[in-house]
């Protein structure tokens, strides 16, 4: 962005604010409608007489619109400017949400769940990249970490929520809470989103791929998205794995899984707080590499209390991935959409496009796995662990060679 851009922005300072919490509200709608639903999962399989592998394509046709929405979204936000594709995507999200809520059937459920998905997209990939398109790499991350600790109070109590409302209600009902929440962020993105785009970029219209072609060609933007995508990963596969460990090899009931979910999400809280805190003092690369560290240390833990059946064998090992993913993500979608800054937007979509079909993979081979046995869930994490290894050393003999 131009330094006039900048000046004419550096003074609106309430609306910024503004922006900045509804920024905030919307970046909470995806993973509250990905996580929140996650321990209605039993239920979902009593009412429609299905079994787990077919229950968990909820979340898989969530993951699979999400991988199809993003690059579309994220092209079609530097064509046509953030806010248009926001407001667009958002009503489709509240569409989705309540055609979930009257599912007569599982198919019915799972082709909502895709239009769910498809609108959710917008609301993990258009904020960061209005945020990117006001902020330089480093204040970016910083920023990015602030609103995701703020977002993140809905996500740490929306399993426990839902898991309640599931023991006690009916699971329908999250999914009209979700239809009136998307309802309630959309008007307030009609009467407050700004357009923060400076310009259009041309050549995405008469030559499609030119641009998706320039990021992969682009070193820095591969290892990125490889360690992004490895990090994010064990995510995918606890949040697709962990109820079938938890609840029917282990006994929890809905109630409890939510309960202990919580501190998954006070790890990525704790996080996103530390990059929120340092990222713009100590630089995107540096906190990168420091996120790692918890990584490594969650994948030893799985292993280790693996053969133990309390709760806490799988939530702390997680909260230690949590945090350091709280830690990393922030400052490592900074450095995908700071490679080429003028087309934020695309390197934001493509970077959440593999991010996603890695999640879909993930929850297919965790659907049809863990039935076979429950060590499945640990090798799948390691595997995302190693994903995430190899984008590190790609990243970081890159930075030397170029030194």
């Amino acid at each position: 962005m131009t330094a006039e851009r900048k000046a004419a922005i550096a003074p609106e300072m309430k609306l910024g604010a503004v922006l900045l919490v509804l920024l905030t509200a919307i970046s909470a709608v995806g993973p509250l409608a990905m996580n929140g639903v996650l321990p209605a999962t039993t239920a979902v399989m009593a009412e429609f007489s299905a079994g787990y592998g077919a229950t968990q394509l909820v979340l898989t046709v969530f993951l699979v619109a999400i991988l199809i929405a993003q690059v579309i979204i994220g092209r079609a936000s530097d064509v046509l400017g953030r806010r248009p594709v926001m407001v667009s995507c958002l009503v489709v999200f509240s569409v989705g949400s309540s055609l979930c809520a009257i599912a007569p059937t599982l198919e019915w459920l799972l082709v909502a769940r895709f239009i769910q998905g498809f609108g959710a997209s917008a609301c993990m990939v258009l904020p960061r990249t209005i945020v990117r398109d006001i902020y330089n790499q480093n204040e970016a991350a910083s920023v990015i970490g602030y609103m995701t600790t703020a977002m993140m109070v809905a996500p740490l109590f929306g399993p426990a929520l839902g898991g309640w409302i599931t023991s006690h209600h009916d699971w329908r009902m999250m999914y009209t809470g979700l239809a009136m929440l998307g309802a309630i962020v959309t008007t307030l993105a009609v009467l407050a989103q700004r357009e923060t785009r400076e310009q259009v970029v041309s050549d995405a219209v008469s030559v499609p791929l030119s641009s998706t072609q320039q990021l992969f060609a682009e070193r820095s933007f591969v290892s990125t998205v490889v360690l992004f995508t490895g990090s994010v990963g064990v995510y995918f596969t606890f949040l697709a794995g962990a109820p079938g460990v938890a609840m029917q090899s282990r006994g929890m009931n809905p109630s409890e899984y939510g309960i202990w979910f919580a501190l998954v999400g006070t790890g990525y809280l704790a996080g996103n707080l530390v990059a929120g805190r340092f990222s713009s003092r100590i630089g995107t690369h540096r906190m990168i590499r420091l996120g790692l560290i918890p990584l490594a240390i969650g994948h030893v833990l799985f292993w280790l209390l693996s053969g133990i059946s309390h709760p806490i064998a799988l939530f702390l090992p997680m909260q230690f991935c949590a945090f350091s993913n709280g830690m990393s993500l922030p400052n490592l979608m900074s450095t995908i959409m700071s490679v080429k800054p003028s087309l934020a937007g695309t390197a934001s979509g493509l970077a959440g496009t593999v991010q996603m079909s890695v999640g879909v993979l993930l929850t297919v081979a965790v659907g049809y796995l863990l039935p076979a046995s429950d060590l499945w869930f640990f090798v799948l994490l390691s595997a995302c662990g190693l994903c995430a290894a190899v984008g590190a050393r790609m990243m970081f003999s890159g930075q030397r060679a170029s030194a």
